[in-house]
């Protein structure tokens, strides 16, 4: 079905205002920015953070009587498929060609005209267009995937750059583009992290993937000036090799943004470094996205939905605590409510927010960024992290004087965060007062749904889950997809303390952990175990991974 860009944004916001989406008041605000901004009133909503980018392209699948697809699930294009166009136009245009069938192309659009679309590829290829449509920013990164990894095997490029810069004798060849392969490497793996770790004979270069090291290829020891080029660009002191040191950078992969943080550190071998990538995101997961059940993101909704107190996520580092902080944001109405953001560094962008980034240097630091923040009418407050007592004496003030502060600390259960709130300086009837949730939380690897297959559990198993013998569950036996590994992606498992009256007062008593949990399981509180036993019972995990990341299981 054919329409006018005017008409699609006219049925799109009556759509949306028909499904309590979209107050009639968010829609009038978006179709008047659509006409300052002369763009497609799609494009406003998600840029503004009106509506999630998936529910935007759910809805214009149907309007245009498109499928939706997860493209988790669609298979990538094959090298005849891709060289009927080229990267350019695929870009430009917004889709990409993913195989034929008989008399026509399989098409994946993206924010693309798809009467346009199917012109051109009528022209070109003498064929029928089939479309599908998935989330515009996904499609835009898998068009550039597709295109570059098909004319590219980034590691024969990464192997090529090491010879050119030892055959440089003199030194005078820059490592810029071997850093911007070992960039792209890190990507195509779906890395987090890029460790360059010394050892005896050579540099070891290693990548994490979900979580887990995997070793990538060894550097010769000559090529050290690799690493005096990454400090160079984080902007630290690359004469500086007596103690750790802390940068930053930011880059662009595949025309992806990223930041780079680096931090180094000083061995017995040489100068250590890790790099983690972080994709400038504008549209984060939402909870439910991430893996949090149902019933467990009514229960954050309906915490986030008070107008002041303290909402803190918990759990080490790398427990993905920054993306669900983001996430229960999100949950917020980003266009009715002033939210402030002090983080370090800005790892998502929230459209609406005003994001800013701790500057040490500058004297610049979360405490000093709530004191500013509160004459300046804030509702919502998102704090990257309480680490002292200064930052926990100001974020609890904000949520006393009528502001929703939301925060991370380091501590590895829900009831572990009051006394580190009251090691931390806050005293305990304020704590009691202003706590609202408290959420535990850790990443654990995803079976691959490319290749899990069902697996009888053993007697062990069977006997923690609860299930009879005999009983079956999911294992990944590897693929291409995954790498071989069986494991593709990871979940949280959690654990959620809502804080009622009870639970205050008792906060506010000094009780022990012993107590509020107790007083917390009459209230029908779960365990972070009892969540890890859910996702091995549903096919989601293993017991193994279970027990590699939380140290439980049978």
């Amino acid at each position: 079905m054919e329409y006018s860009v005017e008409r699609l944004s006219a049925l799109m916001a009556r759509q949306l205002q028909e499904r309590q989406l979209l107050s009639p008041a968010e829609a009038s605000y978006a179709q008047q920015k659509q006409r300052v901004e002369a763009k497609p009133l799609w494009r406003v909503l998600v840029d503004s953070g009106l509506v999630r980018e998936r529910m935007v392209c759910m809805l214009l699948s149907e309007l245009f009587g498109i499928e939706f697809v997860d493209l988790d699930q669609v298979e990538r294009p094959g090298a005849e498929t891709l060289a009927l166009f080229n990267g350019e136009l695929c870009q430009k245009g917004e889709f990409l060609p993913l195989r034929r069938e008989s008399d026509h192309l399989v098409v994946l659009l993206g924010d693309a005209n798809p009467t346009e679309v199917g012109q051109l590829v009528l022209r070109r290829c003498g064929l029928r267009s089939r479309f599908v449509l998935g989330e515009f920013s996904r499609v835009r990164t898998l068009i550039r995937h597709s295109f570059f990894f098909a004319q590219n095997t980034v590691p024969d490029l990464v192997n090529a750059e090491i010879r050119n810069l030892l055959a440089d004798q003199e030194g005078n060849r820059s490592p810029a583009a071997f850093v911007q392969h070992l960039l792209h490497l890190a990507v195509q793996e779906r890395a987090t992290d890029i460790h360059i770790a010394p050892a005896a004979a050579s540099i070891h270069v290693l990548l994490r993937v979900d979580g887990v090291l995997h070793p990538a290829f060894a550097l010769p020891q000559e090529l050290t000036r690799i690493g005096s080029y990454i400090k160079l660009i984080a902007e630290i002191d690359i004469s500086e090799k007596r103690k750790p040191q802390d940068g930053s950078f930011r880059t662009r992969i595949l025309d992806v943004p990223y930041s780079i943080r680096l931090s180094t550190i000083i061995t017995d071998l040489g100068e250590r470094m890790v790099m983690r990538l972080l994709p400038e995101s504008h549209d984060l997961k939402g909870l439910r996205e991430m893996g949090y059940y149902e019933e467990d993101a009514l229960l954050l909704e309906e915490g986030l939905g008070k107008p002041a107190g303290l909402v803190v996520i918990t759990g080490p580092t790398g427990s993905g605590k920054s993306s669900t902080l983001h996430a229960a944001l999100r949950m917020q109405n980003l266009i009715e409510r002033n939210v402030l953001t002090v983080e370090d560094p800005v790892e998502y962008r929230v459209p609406g927010a005003g994001q800013t980034e701790v500057n040490r240097k500058a004297g610049y630091e979360f405490q000093s960024a709530l004191r500013h923040f509160l004459r300046h009418d804030p509702d919502v407050i998102l704090v990257g992290e309480m680490r002292d007592s200064e930052t926990v004496v100001a974020a609890l003030d904000a949520a006393t004087t009528g502001h929703l502060v939301l925060s991370t600390l380091h501590v590895t259960s829900v009831f572990g965060a009051v006394p580190r709130l009251a090691l931390l300086g806050g005293q305990a009837p304020i704590v009691a007062e202003n706590l609202l949730l408290v959420v535990n939380q850790r990443l654990v690897r995803r079976n691959c749904t490319a290749c899990a297959e069902p697996v009888e559990l053993s007697e062990r198993e069977c006997r923690w889950l609860g299930r009879p013998a005999g009983a079956r569950g999911m294992r990944g036996k590897g693929c291409p997809r995954c790498r071989g590994t069986g494991f593709h992606g990871r979940v949280p498992v959690y654990e959620i303390l809502s804080i009622n009256h009870e639970l205050a007062d008792l906060i506010a008593g000094d009780a022990r952990r012993a107590e509020l949990r107790k007083a917390a399981e009459r209230n029908g509180f779960r365990d972070i175990e009892a969540c890890a036993k859910r996702r091995v019972g549903d096919g989601i995990t293993t017991s193994e991974e279970i027990m590699r990341s939380l140290g439980v299981g049978p």
